[in-house]
């Protein structure tokens, strides 16, 4: 008796779905009959996003989540994306007092410009989240803040059906009261928070903490945890329908400056503060008193040591990681158990290990780190789990050096680190800012040029999904030089072999080109370091960088898709004209959109500079590259 593949059970047909490689396959499969039409509906989406993207934890809309996932990976992939400065706008944004928010004369100043009286621009500090709204993908919430010297700004994205209603109804009445992008139909709310009292520089933010949802005690309004390089360090409260703030909990400091702060992922959440020079201070994010001392302080630095701490992050809700430097160890990881914080650190981190191989080469250099062996981390950067590759939350991290690598480091291994991640082109640019998207890749913003790096995690639970399955055999290369496949491995073609197992990581100059650099940049601004990064979530197709001055968003999405995203289903209507429709859906502000330049890393004598082209200007056919890019030579 012959079964047929409509007639195995749920069990068999969920085997054959992990090893299913496209949605697009998926999708056929599901068009063959009913019954495996309502598998694939209740079952086999879930089973292929949580098997071709094992370390995202993603909403529980399946169908929209492969395609979401697929789209981001493709864009990822192919370094497809689109950036522009953002900015609170003029009629949005209200200070908390009630009144406009002002933010000085010209564009330049809209957009960040230097604090007065300071001879260089602020550093900005970012954090962001999302949360689900709806029964829907596109039905979200986000919320992104920063530091832009003294000044809190704080932006509130909401997206969905509801909200393209809400649209529509308001350009019938010419309700003006709320804001909304043209490009995306998102409402959107600034607000911005600048005290009289609070003196540029002195009190500058240098640690930002938004509370998540499950934290909030009001989820009518948001909690930002703020410290301060005089040492002010507080909860505020900031509620956008009222524009108001209001500081909820003084957490006492004693006049040390905020070097660094971390609050742990509980609904009854901990605040960690380096403070000083020294001191890890321990408190409750919430207490009964408004003015809290903190419940525990220990000495990171013993005193009359050389060195300082940049940085403390959970790795988890009872493990703390603390970066210093510079020290032969700097990395100290502690235990916070009830009692609280050990004195003694539970483990610390050298820069050994450098006998491993670095991702895209086999050579190793250690110029920074001196001869004693000292060195400094200033980010540290916990990695999630993954279904796949299991382990518990708080094992694996990476950390930032300054001799400008990225170390993975696992606390189940004896290693100092598991693998060493380095640019050979800008081989000793400082590490100030990680930003890991699952198990998949990770982004690293270099001390010097503007550089955002992006690297290929490569490791288990990690990358399983590929665009170019979908792509036809070809022996075409997107490298130089190309990277053709072994003859004892058996591949199908060149093309696919390179774009699975020689994947390249590439940087990105964050400044951009052609007339806006002008405009709106200045030489500064162009060497800025990258001082900080942020996503809402990993499935999120946002991120945010911060340079001096200024907060870069992109849009990981290519202009030519034509499924991106659901969350970029809503905006202007099509009018038959590819360019236009492109212009009026991404770019509807003239010069808005950034124009940056690109690189693989690859040996000094191979590597090739790419820059975008203009919105609508989209005639690149390299292989595996977006549309946009062309050769970056006569760019400059």
């Amino acid at each position: 008796m012959t079964t047929t593949l409509a007639e195995l059970p749920p069990e068999l047909l969920t085997q054959i779905v992990t090893h299913i490689q496209t949605a697009q396959t998926l999708l056929h499969l599901a068009l063959t009959c009913k019954r495996l039409h309502e598998y694939t509906e209740k079952d086999g989406f879930r089973v292929f996003v949580q098997t071709r993207f094992p370390s995202i934890q993603s909403p529980p809309f399946w169908k929209d989540a492969a395609h979401a996932l697929t789209t981001l990976s493709r864009a990822w992939d192919r370094k497809a994306f689109i950036a522009r400065y953002i900015e609170p706008q003029e009629m949005a944004a209200r200070n908390s007092n009630g009144s406009n928010a002002s933010f000085g004369q010209g564009r330049r100043q809209d957009h960040g410009g230097r604090p007065r009286g300071q001879t260089m621009g602020y550093q900005p500090v970012i954090d962001s989240y999302d949360e689900c709204t709806g029964n829907e993908w596109s039905s979200r919430r986000e919320v992104l803040a920063w530091g832009a010297g003294a000044g809190l700004v704080m932006r509130i994205k909401e997206m969905g059906d509801r909200v393209e209603e809400s649209y529509h109804k308001g350009r019938r009445t010419n309700d003006r009261v709320r804001q909304y992008d043209e490009q995306h139909h998102h409402k959107i709310d600034w607000m911005v928070r600048k005290e009289d009292h609070y003196s540029e520089g002195r009190d500058d933010i240098t640690s930002l903490n938004l509370l998540r949802p499950s934290q909030k005690q009001s989820s009518n309004s948001e909690h930002i945890i703020t410290g301060r390089a005089s040492g002010s360090l507080e909860c505020v409260n900031l509620s956008m329908e009222e524009h108001a703030a209001k500081t909820i909990t003084n957490y006492l400091t004693h006049g040390r400056a905020v070097r660094s702060a971390s609050v742990n992922n509980t609904r009854d959440p901990l605040l960690a503060a380096c403070l000083s020079d020294s001191d890890l201070a321990i408190y409750p994010v919430y207490s009964p008193a408004k003015d809290t001392e903190p419940h525990e302080e220990i000495s990171v630095i013993p005193s009359g040591k050389p060195g300082r701490t940049w940085s403390t992050r959970f790795l988890c809700h009872n493990r703390l990681a603390v970066g210093l430097g510079p020290s032969t160890e700097p990395i100290h990881i502690y235990d916070i158990s009830p009692d609280g914080v050990s004195n003694k650190p539970l483990r610390k981190y050298s820069a050994a290990g450098a006998d491993l191989k670095m991702s895209g080469d086999d050579r190793v250099d250690t110029t920074g780190t001196t001869a004693s062996g000292t060195s400094s981390v200033y980010p540290i950067a916990p990695i999630g789990p993954s279904s796949q590759a299991g382990g518990a939350e708080g094992e694996i991290f990476l950390s930032g050096w300054y001799d400008g690598a990225v170390r993975l480091h696992d606390l189940r291994s004896a290693s100092s680190c598991i693998a060493i991640y380095n640019d050979d082109i800008d081989t000793f640019s400082a590490i100030y800012s990680l930003l890991p998207l699952g198990r998949e890749r990770f982004l690293a913003g270099g001390a010097r040029h503007s550089i955002m790096k992006v690297f290929d995690l490569r490791m288990p639970g990690g990358k399983v999904y590929y665009a170019t399955d979908l792509d036809p055999c070809s022996s075409q290369t997107s490298r130089n030089p190309p990277t053709p496949a072994p003859p004892h491995v058996n591949a199908c073609c060149d093309y696919h072999y390179e774009t699975k197992h020689e994947r390249r990581d590439w940087n990105i100059f964050l400044n951009p080109r052609g007339p806006a650099f002008y405009r709106l940049g200045t030489r500064r601004s162009a060497e800025s370091p990258v001082y900080s990064l942020s996503a809402p979530s990993a499935y999120s197709p946002s991120i945010y960088a911060g340079v001096e001055n200024d907060i870069i968003q992109f849009d990981i999405v290519s202009m030519m898709d034509k499924h991106a995203d659901p969350v970029f289903k809503y905006g202007p209507k099509k009018t038959g004209s590819r360019d236009t429709d492109i212009r009026n859906k991404w770019a509807p502000l003239s010069n808005d959109v950034m124009r940056l330049a690109c690189y693989e890393q690859t040996t000094m004598g191979s590597m090739r500079l790419r820059v975008q082209s203009s919105v609508g200007d989209m005639e690149s056919h390299v292989p595996g590259w977006d549309e946009r890019w062309v050769d970056g030579r006569g760019h400059y």
